[in-house]
């Protein structure tokens, strides 16, 4: 039977409903393993190896709060520290003797936004993908979410590894005569994403090829 426009349209809109539903609590080791295929290794206590390498990322982190307290970070809005902290944990874990790189997409491609921000090599050549956060203590326990991941055809994961979030709880003191803030690490966290659940949320777009036809704009114009 042949279904008339309203039929389609309706049964489209009820596919559209169900699909906006958010999914919530998908393990991120799942997420990984379907868009690049690799696999996340959880960091194991009893393995003298991720103990040895804890230990030298903690100490790496010490070492950047030392370094921020001496050169703080100028800002003014809290949300811009996070890009900020990373040049510091870079260098820190080079002086700690791991090997530090920019991770590459699978098709040799490197690029500087989105998750992970640093791939490291510990003195056992084991790879481990770091992400770099800043938080604020009053908003550690929030909902609002400060975890992203967003698949892609240059998704910056391409080997098995380890993966670890480390943050920084920041605190700040406003400069006078001026809106910036000086930011220094009170505290830190060290975290093993693989555990780590997640939600999807989908959303929908457009560019402004489609968003300025003329066949949709109803003025236009130019000031004179």
């Amino acid at each position: 039977m042949n279904k008339t426009n309203e039929e389609r349209i309706s049964e489209l809109e009820n596919v559209l409903e169900q699909m906006l539903k958010p999914i919530k609590n998908i393990p991120f080791r799942v997420i990984v393993k379907s868009l690049a295929g690799c696999d996340v290794i959880p960091f194991d206590a009893d393995n003298p190896q991720d103990v040895k390498m804890l230990i030298g990322v903690e100490s790496a982190i010490r070492c950047c709060a030392s370094e921020v307290k001496l050169n703080p970070i100028i800002r003014s809005r809290p949300n811009e520290v996070g890009n900020d902290i990373e040049p510091f944990v870079r260098r820190a874990l080079a002086l700690q003797g791991f090997q530090v790189e920019s991770p590459k997409a699978q098709n040799g491609t490197t690029k500087g936004v989105g998750y992970p921000d640093i791939l490291m090599f510990d003195q056992s050549n084991r790879a481990t993908y770091i992400e770099c956060k800043t938080y604020h203590i009053a908003s550690e326990n929030s909902t609002m979410r400060s975890f992203f991941l967003s698949p892609s055809d240059s998704f910056k994961v391409c080997r098995d590894a380890r993966h670890l979030v480390v943050s920084f709880e920041m605190v700040s003191t406003a400069v006078p005569g001026s809106r910036d803030s000086c930011y220094t690490a009170l505290g830190f966290k060290i975290v093993d994403v693989a555990g780590l659940l997640c939600d999807v949320k989908y959303e929908f777009n457009s560019d402004n090829r489609r968003l300025y036809d003329n066949r949709i704009v109803l003025k236009q114009g130019l000031f004179s």
